[in-house]
Parts: structure tokens; C-alpha cells; sequence
């Protein structure tokens, strides 16, 4: 006679190894999802921090734009001077270095001349006080331009006369700062304009190297890639240390600046993010399969040994009284006494 209690235990470990496999796989994808959210979330973090770290790298040269700013409208209040000093100038018509003087054959005095010759300090201790800086310039409306060294370079002037005709051909009427991505190679600009009487004299230019500027975030975060973007969210070429095949295999964080008009973004590639997670998942779904699976293997054995085992002896115990032994089986399971003591007496009975 077939057995049901062993028909039913072979079904009930088929279902519980499916109910294994669904539970370990459920498991091991909330895992996988939680652990995606947790690194978008951590880099969304670090990013903020990053993002405050380069305000704060930045704020000094803001600082400092606006000392030369204000240095400047306080000189064009000071009496002029005579003085027979000249400052190597770029006419920006000819693109031609030429010399400048304080004093025309007349003896009238040029304004801006007297104002760069008063505010040559700040052109000398531009780049040694802010380290970000690589380059200060003056354009006049009048048509010149000035660096604060004593010979301007073939290479610079070529690039800041095509720059200008690029980007300031077109009337600006900005008064505050303007954000260049894009000035002489690996460099951005900033022009802070000069009014007096509501009337432009000229911009200051403020080159930046971004490469310095992002210097100690990479330093810190040396698993990371960081990039710029400007106000129209293009990216900006030199803010990358290194240059990109494509953007578009990768996953972008984006953070805004409050010191400039810029954001600042993180990339990532998303095959990593997906492999690191699909490795979480394995590893995961393991863990989860070889618990479930102790945990069933346990409870298999207690249900052989406590019910199926005797359930079969049990059986014996019949079969034996039902072919005439009238002892049937000598050894008994524990607790199970009564039982196979009632099917006896209920054998005797019939007799």
C-alpha cells in the first residue's frame, strides 16, 4: 500500500523549493534596488560637497574681482599725474603691440592709461595671490588692450583678438560678472565690465585655469570624474581631465554653483553602476538561497524523523497484523505508543 503521508512530504519539498528559489530571487532584487538608490544617493552627497568645496575655492577670486573693481573707480577719483611712463599696449584693430603714454604730445592725460599704471600691483599679484588665475587683462572701449607685463606674447594676442571678435562684438550692457566657457585654450573667462557715470570705460578679464580649480577635488576623489557645464548646460572641454569618447555611456549628476552661473556634474559609468549592482544581486540571491535552503533541509529532517518515519512504521505495523502477526513491529517511534496500541487492540477486536 502506497504510503500518502510520503506522496504528500515529496510534494510539499517540490513546493518548497520553488517557494526557495521565489523567496531568495524577491529578496535579492529588493537588495539590488536598494543598493542602486544608495549609490545615486551617496554620490548625490559627495557631489553637494563637492559643489560647496569649489564655492569656496572660488569665492576668493570673486574677491578679488571685485577689489580690482572697486580699486578702480576709487583711482579715476585721484587727481592726475605727470609722468612720462608708457605701458605696452595691444591695439586691437591692427592686432599690433604698440606703447601707450600717460601724456599726449598736448599734455592731455589719458585716463585709462593713468588708471592701469595705478593699478599695475593688482596686474603683478594676480597669479601669485590667487593660484587660479593664469591671466588678467584690460579691454578699453577705446580700442586697446593690457596685460600688466612688459611684452605681450604673438601667441596670446592672437587668440584674445579672435576671442574678442567672437564674443564681444555684439553690445553687452551686463554690469555684473559674464562667465566665458571658452577663452585662450584650457581656460575660461570672467569680464566684469567698468562704468563710469553709467557710461562702459572697459572690462576686466579674469582668465581661469579650471584645471587647477578642480585640482583638489580630484585629489580627494580620485574615483570620480567631474565635469562643468554652463548656463545652457553644455559642456565645458576643459573643465574634464581627460577627454571623453562618449558622454552618453555615462550617468550624469548635475549640482548648481552659487558662486557662479555654472553647475558642476559627476559622471559615472552606468556599466558600473549596473555591474556593481548585478553582483549585490548574485551575491545576495546566494545568501538568501543557502539560508532558506538550511532552513528547509532542517525542516525536512525533523518531518522524516518525526512524522514520516514513524508514519511508515506505522504502515509495517498494519500490514504485519494484517498477515497474522499478532506482535507486528517489535520497536515503537517515540510518542506514537498510543497509536500503534489502539490499531492492535482494534486488530484483536475484530478477531
Amino acid at each position: 500500500m502506497k504510503n500518502p503521508v510520503y506522496i504528500e512530504y515529496r510534494r510539499s519539498m517540490v513546493i518548497g523549493i520553488l517557494l526557495l528559489l521565489v523567496l531568495s530571487g524577491f529578496g535579492a532584487v529588493v537588495h539590488y534596488i536598494r543598493s542602486i538608490d544608495a549609490t545615486v544617493l551617496q554620490n548625490k552627497v559627495r557631489l553637494a560637497a563637492v559643489g560647496n568645496q569649489l564655492d569656496s575655492e572660488f569665492g576668493p577670486v570673486l574677491a578679488f574681482m571685485e577689489a580690482v573693481r572697486r580699486a578702480a573707480l576709487l583711482k579715476l577719483t585721484i587727481p592726475p599725474l605727470e609722468t612720462d611712463t608708457t605701458l605696452p599696449i595691444l591695439q586691437l584693430k591692427d592686432g599690433l603691440a604698440d606703447v601707450g603714454v600717460i601724456m599726449d604730445s598736448a599734455g592731455n592725460t589719458n585716463t585709462e592709461m593713468l588708471l592701469l599704471l595705478r593699478l599695475q600691483p593688482y596686474f603683478e599679484l594676480a597669479q601669485e595671490t590667487q593660484p587660479h588665475l593664469v591671466g588678467m587683462y584690460y579691454v578699453s572701449e577705446q580700442g586697446f588692450a593690457y596685460n600688466g607685463l612688459p611684452k605681450w606674447s604673438d601667441y596670446v594676442a592672437d587668440h584674445l583678438l579672435q576671442w574678442r571678435r567672437d564674443n564681444m562684438s555684439e553690445p553687452n550692457y551686463e554690469r555684473g560678472q559674464v562667465f566665458y566657457p571658452e577663452f585662450l585654450p584650457q581656460q575660461v573667462a570672467v569680464v566684469l565690465p567698468l562704468y563710469v557715470d553709467d557710461n562702459r570705460v572697459g572690462r576686466f578679464i579674469f582668465a581661469l585655469s579650471l584645471e587647477s580649480l578642480l585640482a583638489p577635488l580630484y585629489q580627494q576623489h580620485q574615483d570620480a570624474v567631474f565635469m562643468l557645464l554652463d548656463q545652457s548646460g553644455q559642456l565645458i572641454n576643459s573643465s574634464l581631465q581627460q577627454p571623453m569618447k562618449s558622454i552618453d555611456e555615462h550617468l550624469l549628476q548635475i549640482q548648481r554653483l552659487s558662486s557662479m552661473p555654472w553647475s558642476i556634474g559627476q559622471l559615472e559609468q552606468k556599466t558600473n553602476v549596473f555591474t556593481s549592482g548585478l553582483k549585490e544581486l548574485l551575491w545576495h540571491w546566494l545568501s538568501y538561497a543557502l539560508l532558506l535552503g538550511v532552513f528547509l533541509l532542517v525542516m525536512q529532517y525533523r518531518y522524516r524523523r518525526r512524522t514520516l518515519s514513524p508514519s511508515s512504521r506505522l504502515f509495517v505495523h498494519i500490514e504485519r497484523l494484517a498477515q497474522g502477526r499478532a506482535q507486528g513491529v517489535r520497536r515503537v517511534p517515540y510518542g506514537w505508543n498510543e497509536v500503534f496500541d489502539r490499531v492492535s487492540d482494534v486488530r484483536k477486536t475484530s478477531e
